[in-house]
């Protein structure tokens, strides 16, 4: 808990330091990678427990890098289009389950 309390007080410095015009940063490219690394580690711990969901995750998580430091034009992709990576990335990671793995286990919510 005190790593993501250091990592919002380094993100709100940043913001600040941008505002005044001393770093060229947006908030969106600060929320692209953290949504990018929040994905990654999701995914990172979904293999750890032998579920291959979490390949779903990671393939988000490596589109959303992509697009956030724009490496393939993806920059002026629709909101849509995000929305439509994150249901493939899913499909794919839930696929490859299916195929392996007798049991699919999707949790959507946790008692």
């Amino acid at each position: 808990m005190k790593a993501f309390s250091i990592f919002l007080i380094l993100v709100g410095i940043l913001l600040f330091l941008s505002l005044f015009g001393f770093v060229n940063m947006t908030f969106g490219f600060l929320m692209g990678i953290l949504f990018a690394i929040l994905f990654g580690v999701e995914g990172v711990r979904e293999l750890y427990s032998k579920n291959l969901v979490g390949i779903g995750s990671l393939l988000f998580s490596v589109f959303i890098f992509v697009r956030t430091f724009n490496l393939f034009e993806f920059s002026s992709a629709p909101a849509s289009q995000i929305f439509v990576a994150f249901i493939a990335s899913y499909l794919v990671g839930i696929g490859l389950q299916m195929l392996f793995k007798r049991s699919v286990r999707v949790k959507f919510w946790e008692k």
